[in-house]
């Protein structure tokens, strides 16, 4: 496939409709998202311009030869003028053809300047002179020139400072921009400056320009949609309709003060969707909002993610509660229960909440995988681990209420099986007199009934996978467990009747 093939251009195209077409490429072939797709993009569109620039530098060889020969022939012809045509006074240079008719190049988005405005002694002769021709087929050599470096900075300031209205009629007083390859160059440099030099302009502006110079770059709007609700702090369309979220990704990292955002219920969440919505749209992280708060809070977001970022705010928490409590405790009981031990019981329950709560939904996360691989099968068995440990810890400390935090999210991992779970639950609080020895008095009747979910699902699926030779994993919905689930549940019955 040659480099015209792939950009989808004929072999005989100019490097206006190269450029055209390599920029609607670099849409769907993003650097970030196909490397290798985008290294072999760029290579085929230098190699198309290269093509390109050869063949106007040959034609313009053939016509500066046209050109001497016509000279030589006027000056064999006129001996008192040997020098016509090809002599000018004061150094000006003078328009040998008429513009209608002179030979044009469009002109590169990245050397639009150094060719419009007349810096053309800096390349080949041959290039030189194709300039030239362009030049002088839209404005006299001698008196106009199109400064792009200080339209571009002129076009930024109105249109970051007046209406759509009001930058509609300057563009339209430009009478240079008339001239439609003129005009067609412009608006291409105009637009790839605009989408990678960090400007940021009012999107009804943005919509002015490209309803002026013709042309609609979604992925343009897109990020300037984005700088310009970073700028406003304006993010509402982002669903996120309070400033508080951008201040905060946009100041730089400081840990004591992002620590205290994450002490505030679903601000982690909202902060990590916004700066994600945000990166969509724009195809990357967005300039002004800072790497170390983007990551910290979606880190946080991560259901499965357990590091010492999640502990803290769930820490603090506590710690601000249980300070409260010591300090309502003289109001509230009457001097009846010592403040301390007020204080202690309600920041070990609000830990232990916030860690039953995260566990479970950190078990509901890391439960999702291949269906009858060997990691889901082990996955499978954390639950029992975790009402295991809660049991242990409730005996080791003579606490019954500490078993709940672990045996609470390991039965409510599964919901999908309500009603097995259920059956187990009561036929296990059914079970709990009828322990041996000091066990009962050591477990409550709640915590027996939570952790018998996981473990009588587990222990009848595990008989019904190794009979039928299968993973643990797909042995969930089988009908031994379901029957068993009865079993517990009629020993419950029978409890409560007799």
């Amino acid at each position: 496939m040659t480099p015209f093939d792939l950009l989808g251009v004929p072999r005989d195209a100019d490097e206006s409709a190269i450029k055209r077409a390599y920029a609607r490429r670099l849409k769907v072939t993003r650097p970030d998202d196909d490397p290798e797709g985008f290294q072999r993009l760029h290579e085929a569109y230098q190699q198309a311009l290269q093509h390109c620039r050869q063949r106007a530098m040959a034609a313009a060889w053939e016509e500066e030869e046209d050109d001497i020969e016509a000279a030589d022939v006027a000056t064999v012809g006129d001996d008192d003028q040997p020098q016509a045509g090809r002599e000018h006074g004061h150094g000006e240079t003078e328009l040998l053809a008429d513009p209608a008719t002179a030979h044009t190049v469009l002109l590169d988005a990245e050397q639009l300047d150094a060719l419009i405005s007349g810096r053309t002694p800096h390349l080949p002769s041959p290039v030189a002179s194709a300039a030239a021709a362009a030049a002088s087929a839209v404005a006299d050599a001698t008196t106009r020139r199109f400064d792009f470096d200080g339209f571009f900075a002129e076009t930024v300031q109105r249109a970051r400072d007046t209406p759509p209205a009001v930058l509609s009629a300057w563009l339209a007083a430009h009478d240079d921009l008339y001239q439609l390859e003129l005009k067609q160059s412009v608006g291409d440099a105009l637009f790839q400056r605009l989408g990678y030099d960090g400007v940021t302009i009012p999107p009804a502006n943005l919509s002015a320009l490209e309803t002026f110079f013709g042309q609609q770059d979604y992925w343009l709007e897109q990020r300037m949609a984005v700088r310009w609700a970073i700028e406003r702090e304006q993010t509402s369309r982002y669903d996120e309709p309070r400033p508080l979220a951008i201040r905060q990704l946009k100041r730089p990292f400081r840990w004591p003060q992002a620590l205290a955002i994450a002490c505030v219920p679903g601000m982690s969440a909202r902060i990590a969707r916004l700066s994600q919505r945000l990166s969509e749209d724009y195809g990357d992280l967005p300039d002004g909002i800072d790497p170390g708060q983007d990551q910290f809070f979606r880190q946080l977001a991560r259901k499965d993610y357990l590091g010492v970022w999640r502990w803290l705010p769930m820490l603090a928490r506590a710690v601000l509660l249980a300070l409260l409590g010591y300090l309502l405790a003289p109001v509230v009981f009457a001097q009846s229960r010592p403040a301390l031990s007020t204080a202690l019981v309600v920041g070990g329950v609000a830990l232990a909440i916030q860690g039953g709560w995260r566990l479970m939904v950190w078990l509901h996360a890391i439960s999702l995988g291949d269906n009858g691989s060997a990691n889901e099968s082990r996955r499978t068995l954390i639950p029992v681990l975790l009402a295991v440990t809660g049991l242990v810890l409730a005996a080791l400390s003579g606490v019954d209420w500490l078993a709940y935090p672990l045996v609470v999210p390991a039965a409510l991992i599964h919901w999908r099986r309500s009603f097995d779970a259920l059956r187990f639950l009561l036929g296990g609080i059914a079970m709990q007199p009828l322990l041996p020895g000091t066990l009962p008095d050591l477990w409550s009747a709640g915590a027996v009934g939570f952790a018998v979910v996981p473990l009588g699902l587990a222990l009848f699926d595990g008989l019904y996978a190794r009979s039928q030779r299968i993973p643990l994993s797909a042995a969930a919905g089988n009908g031994w467990t379901t029957l068993a689930s009865y079993g517990f549940f009629v020993g419950w019955v029978l409890a409560r009747v007799f």
